[in-house]
């Protein structure tokens, strides 16, 4: 057995990418659909920035905490202040989760996709013009680049 040590997953990354429905968030948060709809539509949370029927895990640590300060008798408007203040600085103190925000580096990773498929549009033009040798060598740079 060889030996290794676990790299910690990117939970910032993944929490961003959490793309839950209106009924899941419900569900985990304990709250009711119709909770989720008006504070939608309040702006209190919001909607996923790549898909806006679906909710990250921004909207999970707001309804988690909004949900607790209603439950102790705090106003909804206040809880939402109160909660998103939390969060802010609960990330003021944690300087390296915020260097990069999770939704920057989920669009960083999309450009870096859309930059490898023009590169590989870019080969297949280019291999279709050099002759017949060289061609084998940009066929197998096209193979590295899909593999990825």
């Amino acid at each position: 057995m060889r030996d290794f040590t676990f790299s910690a997953p990117n939970r910032g990354a993944l929490w961003s990418m959490l793309a839950l429905t209106k009924t899941q968030l419900a569900e985990l948060c304990n709250l009711t659909t119709r909770q989720v709809s008006h504070w939608t539509s309040q702006g209190y949370i919001t909607t996923s920035g790549r898909n806006p029927e679906r909710y990250n895990g921004d909207a999970v640590d707001l309804c988690i905490l909004i949900k607790q300060s209603l439950n102790n008798g705090v106003p909804l408007k206040r809880s939402v202040r109160m909660a998103r203040a939390y969060i802010a600085d609960e990330l003021a103190q944690q300087p390296v989760m915020s260097v990069i925000a999770p939704p920057a580096l989920v669009d960083i990773r999309e450009k870096l996709v859309g930059a490898e498929t023009s590169i590989a549009a870019v080969l297949e033009v280019v291999s279709a013009l050099v002759p017949r040798e060289p061609a084998a060598a940009v066929e197998e740079d096209l193979e590295l680049i899909s593999a990825n």
